[in-house]
């Protein structure tokens, strides 16, 4: 559903090591184990450390014949940081919807809240789909690290809180079937 925009504009393989390093900025990583978790060739990795080092946004520690990485700190970092969390929250909703999707009896997905690490979300359709929805919530959490909570309605239900104009239902929509 989603279109990640900075896998359109930058080399997966550096997303992937750059991901690595975001998901514990203390963790200091020797080459051979950047290849490895990201699961990039290592003379790659070599390349693309050698030009993350070069912007600043890692750095390079020498100790004997050993280079160790580690995340830098500052502005430039903080910034790319912030981006990539939006981008892996908007993934995480976009998954949610595109599994959802699958669930005929769904109409309508209704985003509600949403803050670092969570978004709360309305589910709304003809058929009871508790079990099915938990599941896939419990696997997006499970893989991302990022907690979607829900609350189900039917299509009357949902016409009718849409008929009391209590609330604003419509600004918020994440997926509506045709």
């Amino acid at each position: 559903m989603g279109i990640n925009v900075l896998t359109g504009l930058l080399d997966e393989k550096i997303i992937k090591i750059i991901s690595l390093f975001m998901k514990d900025p203390n963790k200091k990583l020797y080459l051979s184990e950047i290849a490895r978790l990201s699961n990039v060739n290592t003379a790659t990795t070599f390349r693309i450390l050698n030009k993350l080092v070069k912007e600043r946004l890692v750095y390079a520690t020498v100790i004997g014949k050993v280079r160790i990485y580690q995340l830098s700190r500052g502005e430039r970092v903080d910034s790319l940081t912030k981006l990539l969390k939006k981008e892996e929250d908007n993934d995480a909703l976009d998954e949610f919807c595109d599994k959802v999707e699958i669930l005929n009896g769904i109409r309508i997905v209704l985003l509600d809240s949403k803050t670092n690490n969570n978004a709360k979300v309305i589910v709304v359709g003809e058929y009871a789909y508790r079990e099915r929805i938990e599941r896939i919530c419990n696997d997006i959490f499970n893989q991302k690290k990022f907690q979607i909570k829900f609350v189900e309605l039917t299509c009357r239900q949902y016409d009718g809180l849409k008929g009391l104009n209590t609330f604003n239902l419509d600004k918020k929509i994440l997926f509506k079937r045709n």
